[in-house]
């Protein structure tokens, strides 16, 4: 199956675009798949679904940003500390995904600061730009 996703932690952290969670599960052997999309999966979809999904949005509403980053963050590092191999996507790879990509490197300290970790993500996968709002929420959970 074709890679059109990124390694973030080698063999055991991944990240990419929704259209790929199939081909990383398959190729790299995922634990788990997290989806950090608003709209996740249908039900069907999750069904037809070859692997472990899991849905853990990154919010939209200004007031839910930090705290749902923060979530996804705790999740993904709690896998991996666990052992298990980790895929997490938003719909094209570019977006919340790099913001989860940013916060789990902030949360497993491979990164010294927030500047530090956004350039780690993007050196990773180039596409990865953060929004305005989620910046602010990254910089409220990681600058103290």
């Amino acid at each position: 199956m074709e890679k059109n996703y990124d390694v973030l932690v080698k063999d055991r952290l991944f990240f990419g675009g929704a259209q790929d969670a199939e081909a990383a599960y398959s190729n790299e052997q995922v634990d788990v798949v997290i989806d950090v999309r608003v709209n996740g999966l249908t039900e069907l979809e999750q069904q037809a679904a070859h692997y472990n999904y899991n849905h853990l949005p990154i919010a939209d509403e200004e007031a839910q940003v930090a705290q749902s980053i923060d979530a996804v963050a705790k999740k993904i590092v709690a896998a991996y500390e666990s052992g298990q191999k980790v895929y997490f996507h938003c719909g094209s790879g570019g977006g919340r995904a790099g913001v989860a990509a940013t916060a789990v490197l902030m949360e497993l300290g491979l990164a010294d600061s927030l500047e530090e970790a956004e350039v780690a993500v993007k050196k990773a996968r180039s596409q990865v730009t953060i929004r305005p709002n989620m910046a602010t929420a990254l910089k409220k959970l990681y600058e103290k």
